[in-house]
């Protein structure tokens, strides 16, 4: 009983990942949460699992994927825009974050613990293929999010922090994304960098390239 207690104390965490919010808007203009996009990533490993060239674990994805944003329910969320134009916050960011998974290891019974605390830095430090994977199917999935409010108005990417930097990172390749050699995972790339010009170019939105 002391495990099931334990396990029902810890959903309190998953619970307040549907509190976090990010700075994408979902299509209906409300807010995304890191659940929201925790379950859009969970389905993208499972479009691209059927055609993917080389080996990877499809479990072990989906657990990466369910795992990855786990810490933000303590750690909160740092945008991406606010750390480039900030580097000292990615520091923090990774002290937090590292703050929690070590307390999830603490209070999760075994060997939920070690699970929990070996997958998240798994992903973090992508030394796996599986966790490579994810890693780029994460970026590609809050870059198409980014392009769903009103059918692609993303002048909103202004109002965020430092947010302009978005429009210059939503039409640029990763060099991580050509070294995973994975037709299906570039060409969606290339598909949701294409989608991300167009808006830009529809919303009068000039780039410095």
């Amino acid at each position: 009983m002391n495990n099931a207690l334990k396990i029902i104390e810890f959903m309190k965490i998953a619970e307040q990942l549907c509190l976090v919010e990010r700075d994408n808007l979902m299509s209906s203009g409300r807010q995304e949460t890191d659940a929201d996009h925790i379950f859009k990533l969970a389905f993208l490993v499972l479009m691209v699992q059927p055609y993917l060239k080389h080996p990877a674990d499809y479990g072990k994805m989906l657990e990466l994927a369910l795992v990855h944003d786990l810490v933000e329910a303590r750690s909160g969320d740092y945008s991406l825009s606010a750390q480039m134009a900030d580097p000292s916050l990615r520091a923090q960011k990774k002290a937090k974050e590292r703050e929690a998974a070590l307390y999830y290891q603490e209070v999760l019974p075994p060997p939920l613990n070690d699970k929990i605390y070996d997958l998240f830095m798994e992903y973090e430090t992508r030394q796996t293929r599986e966790a490579k994977l994810v890693w780029a199917l994460d970026k590609l999935e809050a870059n198409l999010q980014a392009n769903r409010f009103h059918d692609g108005d993303v002048r909103y990417w202004a109002e965020c922090e430092n947010g302009n930097i978005y429009y210059q990172m939503a039409v640029t390749k990763k060099p991580q994304i050509k070294d995973l050699d994975e037709e299906i995972i570039s060409e969606l790339e290339e598909a949701i960098i294409k989608l991300s010009e167009e808006n830009i170019k529809k919303c009068n939105i000039s780039l410095c390239r």
